[in-house]
This record gives structure tokens, C-alpha cells and sequence, in this order.
């Protein structure tokens, strides 16, 4: 029994489900079921899709709300009254004449309106809470804080993150409340409000460049790897919207000290890749030219867990080879709290 994450994953349901809200059976009574853990949010996910499917065909007339408050099959009148939701124009012996609007009706249909707008919502939040179990099994949960998320924040992420729509943006919510959890004050508002807000097209451009990003940085300029026509707006797009400094005005340089006192050793870890950079004793530290990132681009880029540009790598460690480093390439793990190198490939 992982019991770091049975602990981790009830703070995770007392977050969203507590105190008399309803969603997922709690992971204590799957436990006290003795059933397995991932089957039994499967089911529930089924579920899910079950009622989506439902409200789908009550939107559309193909299913119909009965006085006993059950669903069932829409007769046909039912359903074309379904299709003509709004005032139409009717023709009647080539005069045009208004159809007249009914206030009960429209009343009782915007009624029903919203219950399937909050109905959609809720079911929204409870797969959201399927894909978060999921990041945080991923997450190193010996840096689990019994602190609770703030209950303004938890309310912003509510009213966001319900509303979405395709998985991709789940899932961006999804890693946003799981790192809250672990570690309450990990995201700001402020990235709240940049999920909520931002273009399909900005996410996409902020996931290529977080193929690029180092722990706090993204070399600048790493040989003639860079494009000015394709990587240059990126980074311009970035620093206008405030995940980097650096792209206009003053340079940014960044001084990489040794890890070791008798060698100058560092790691620079890019996503699960690293570079592994040596060169002999009593030299200085290293000083390179970079993109900064903000306190808030930090945030924004560790939602997006991509594979590292491996030929972006290796401009970079050219350019520490052509310092007088030794450099290797390699993969970065984390273990019990802890980074692991695995060399790869020495330059």
C-alpha cells in the first residue's frame, strides 16, 4: 500500500467533494471496499460520458423531461418544437406574420437551459478530478503539504476549469489543482487567469517553448539553432505576455556556479534531459547569455510536460564546448526527492 499517496489523493478529494458536495466516491471507501482504485474511477468516467450523451440529446429534442422528472423519448411534435427554440417567421397565405412568443414556455426552456448548463459543469469537474489523481501520481509526493488550497483560488479554479471544453485544456486544469494540493501557493491567480483567458494559438506556442526551458531560463542565441522567423516571434509573444524577460531591451545573462568545489561541475536539467557540464578546478563560474524566465512564466511552462528539443540540446552544449567544458548528454529522473543523471552521450 503506497500510503503517501492514499494520503495525497484524499486531500486531493476533501479539495473538490467535501462537505456535502457531490462527485466521486471517496478513495477512503474505495479502500474500504477493497476495490481497485482505477477501475472504479473508469466506471465513474462512463458514467460520465453517460449523462453527457443524455443532455446531448435533450439539447437537441431526441430525449424529452417528463413531469415525474425522467428522461425518455421525445415524440415527434416534441422534437420540432425542440428544433424551433427561437421565434421564427412564418409564411401564411403570403402574409408574414410573427410567430407569438409564449413567456411560460420560454421561462420553463431557460430554466432548462441552465440545469443542463450546471448538470455539464459538475460532470466537467468530476473528470478534471479523474485526470488530476492521474498528475499526482506523477508528482514527488514527499513534498505533500497538509496546508488546504486557499478557498479563493479553489473558487476561481471552479468557475474556470468548469467550463472547458476539449481534453487538452483538461488536463492543463488537471496539473494547475494538482500541484495546488501538493503544495498550496504554488500558482498564482494570475496563472489562473492566464489559462482562462489565453488563445488556443498562445498555448500552442507556449508549449514549443517549453521544449526549450531550463530551470529558469532559455539560452539565447545556442549557435545558428534559433530561427529569426520562426523561433524570434515566439519568444516576443512570450515576453509580451510576461512569461520572459530579456526578448526586448537589456540583455539577460545568467552565472551558473559549480555544484562541487573541486572541479567546476553543474547539471542544467531541460524537461526529463539534461546537460552535464565539466571543466577543471579553480575556473569561474559560467556566464551565458539567456531569456529570463518570470516567477510567472515558471508557473505557466511547468503545466506543459514535453520532451526537450534534443537538437536544441546539443547547440547548447556546443556552444559550453566551445567555453573549454566537457559535456555530456543525458536523462534526468527524480527519485526520492532527488535529481538522477543517466549519461547518454559525451560531446
Amino acid at each position: 500500500m503506497d500510503t503517501a499517496l492514499d494520503t495525497y489523493l484524499d486531500k486531493l478529494w476533501h479539495t473538490l467533494f467535501s462537505k456535502g458536495v457531490p462527485g466521486l466516491v471517496s478513495p477512503d471507501e474505495i479502500r474500504r471496499r477493497g476495490q481497485p482504485h482505477r477501475q472504479v474511477r473508469a466506471a465513474e468516467l462512463r458514467e460520465v460520458a453517460r449523462v453527457q450523451r443524455e443532455l446531448a440529446a435533450l439539447v437537441e429534442g431526441r430525449l424529452q423531461l417528463t413531469a415525474a422528472g425522467r428522461l425518455s423519448e421525445a415524440v415527434d411534435d416534441t422534437a420540432l418544437n425542440a428544433v424551433r427554440l427561437n421565434p421564427v417567421i412564418e409564411q401564411r397565405g403570403g402574409d408574414w406574420r410573427v410567430a407569438p412568443l409564449d413567456a411560460a414556455a420560454m421561462l420553463s426552456q431557460a430554466g432548462l437551459a441552465e440545469s443542463v448548463r450546471e448538470v455539464r459543469r459538475a460532470l466537467t469537474l468530476r473528470h478534471i478530478a479523474v485526470l488530476a489523481e492521474e498528475e499526482g501520481r506523477r508528482l514527488p509526493r514527499e513534498r505533500l503539504q497538509q496546508t488546504v488550497v486557499d478557498p479563493d483560488w479553489l473558487a476561481r479554479w471552479q468557475d474556470a476549469a468548469a467550463g472547458c471544453v476539449s481534453i487538452e485544456l483538461k488536463r492543463l486544469w488537471a496539473r494547475l489543482l494538482a500541484g495546488e494540493v501538493l503544495r498550496p501557493g504554488t500558482y498564482s491567480v494570475r496563472t489562473l487567469e492566464f489559462l482562462r483567458l489565453v488563445s488556443r494559438r498562445d498555448l500552442e506556442m507556449v508549449s514549443l517553448c517549453a521544449r526549450f526551458a531550463f530551470d529558469g531560463f532559455i539560452y539565447r542565441q545556442p549557435g545558428r539553432y534559433f530561427s529569426a522567423t520562426l523561433h524570434q516571434p515566439l519568444f516576443e509573444t512570450l515576453e509580451e505576455l510576461g512569461l520572459l524577460r530579456g526578448v526586448y531591451g537589456r540583455p539577460e545573462t545568467w552565472l551558473l556556479a559549480s555544484a562541487t568545489g573541486d572541479r567546476f561541475r553543474a547539471i542544467l536539467p531541460c524537461q526529463h534531459r539534461a546537460i552535464f557540464i565539466e571543466r577543471g578546478a579553480g575556473q569561474d563560474d559560467l556566464r551565458f547569455p539567456v531569456y529570463r524566465l518570470t516567477r510567472f512564466g515558471r508557473e505557466v511552462l511547468s503545466l506543459f510536460p514535453v520532451e526537450a528539443d534534443t537538437a536544441y540540446l546539443l547547440a547548447v552544449a556546443g556552444e559550453f564546448k566551445k567555453q573549454g567544458c566537457e559535456v555530456q548528454l543525458g536523462d534526468w529522473m527524480h527519485e526520492g526527492g532527488q535529481g538522477l543523471f543517466a549519461e547518454r552521450l559525451s560531446l
